[in-house]
């Protein structure tokens, strides 16, 4: 597997780029391809069922649903699944042993499976939705702003399941405007400006600053003194 960065600064065209990945916005032009199949215009099942797994940027508010229980909001995109069907209503004792085992596996602390996930705090939120992501081992995984506003354990925790399931296999995307978290994280980084890759640099060779200006919409061969436009108008 790859982890590839998006680094960027807010605004940039990152939110667009996940939710056309996803599914969830309209493609104009160009095409998505996914584990060698088209998935442009796909409904979000559909993206979900060639193989991808999405933590969006909004875990409250595209993530879950905070009225739900945390069993509900591990099965609301498995809720079809025959694993969790006994002639065809819902096998609860399947169910719960399947929520328990993820919510120990991913340290997800939580008095019970049916706390509301209002109660729980970010990064545990975060972490049962990385849970309930993971589960299967994905083909791809797009995660937006995953250790956005959690706390540096919760951080450190989703940095390492992000590294072990590369090391599984998954191709993963990160999208971060944290640009430790990209240059910790990332095999390579992609910078986004306007809506457009800047280019692709290696972490282990480019510094923060060049990123930076990339950021700031310089190219890689751009000269220091350049002064001409890089976006189209």
């Amino acid at each position: 597997g790859e982890i590839l960065g998006i680094a960027g600064v807010s605004g940039n065209g990152q939110r667009e780029l996940a939710e056309a990945i996803s599914g969830l916005r309209p493609v104009i032009k160009g095409s998505i391809e996914l584990a060698g199949t088209d998935v442009t215009n796909k409904k979000p099942i559909e993206v979900r069922d060639v193989g991808l797994a999405y933590v969006p940027e909004g875990r409250m508010k595209d993530g879950t649903i905070a009225a739900f229980t945390v069993s509900e909001n591990i099965l609301l995109v498995d809720h079809r699944d025959d694993r969790f069907l006994n002639r065809g209503l819902f096998d609860f004792s399947a169910i719960r042993e399947h929520c328990q085992g993820l919510v120990d596996d991913f340290a997800v602390k939580t008095p019970t499976l049916e706390t509301p996930v209002r109660s729980l705090s970010g990064g545990n939120i975060q972490k049962l939705i990385l849970a309930r992501e993971l589960e299967g081992t994905p083909t791809v995984l797009l995660a937006s702003q995953p250790t956005r506003g959690v706390d540096i354990g919760a951080a450190e925790y989703i940095h390492e399941r992000l590294v072990a399931q590369r090391e599984e296999g998954t191709a993963i995307l990160v999208i971060s405007e944290d640009l430790d978290e990209v240059f910790g994280l990332s095999d390579r980084i992609a910078v986004m400006y306007e809506g457009q890759i800047m280019g692709i640099v290696d972490p282990a060779t480019a510094t923060r600053e060049e990123v930076g200006l990339m950021m700031a919409g310089v190219r890689p061969d751009d000269s220091a003194n350049s002064s001409q436009p890089i976006a189209d108008s």
